[in-house]
């Protein structure tokens, strides 16, 4: 049955299993790196009907990049199963809006989603700052 809420699982750099995602300032690559979480259960793994699902995305202050969810209606996924789910995605600019006027070092978005997916995953494209968590709930 539905779990309560889970932080999603990303392999890094420097720890497997760790749900923070954090540039790697001592890295010689440049541009943006990309990280998926492992796959987690979704609604439809259940066979539950309302497909109603929610995901909250930390971040710090200086996290320039795209959190978004994904999800796959196949079993057994292969890469090329999955695909955006719409409304989910949180991207950051160094000309985002936001919250410049206070002192805040930690953001947090949330979002609720519906569909009936068999699995779901965090996709992380970073070029700065840190992700601390992808927490999920269904």
């Amino acid at each position: 049955m539905p779990s309560l809420s889970q932080g999603l699982e990303f392999t890094t750099y420097t720890n497997t299993g760790s749900v923070q995602v954090t540039f790697p300032l001592y890295s010689t690559s440049s541009g943006t790196l990309i990280y998926t979480s492992t796959k987690a259960k979704g609604d439809g793994y259940y066979g539950a009907s309302d497909g109603l699902h929610t995901v909250m995305y930390t971040y710090d202050s200086n996290f320039i990049g795209t959190v978004t969810m994904q999800a796959t209606l196949a079993s057994n996924p292969i890469e090329s199963d999955w695909f955006n789910i719409t409304g989910t995605t949180t991207e950051m600019t160094e000309m985002s809006p936001g919250y410049d006027s206070i002192d805040v070092t930690v953001r947090s978005d949330f979002y609720n989603f519906t569909g009936n997916f068999v699995w779901v995953r965090g996709y992380v494209a970073i070029e700065s700052g840190q992700v601390g968590s992808v927490f999920y709930n269904h």
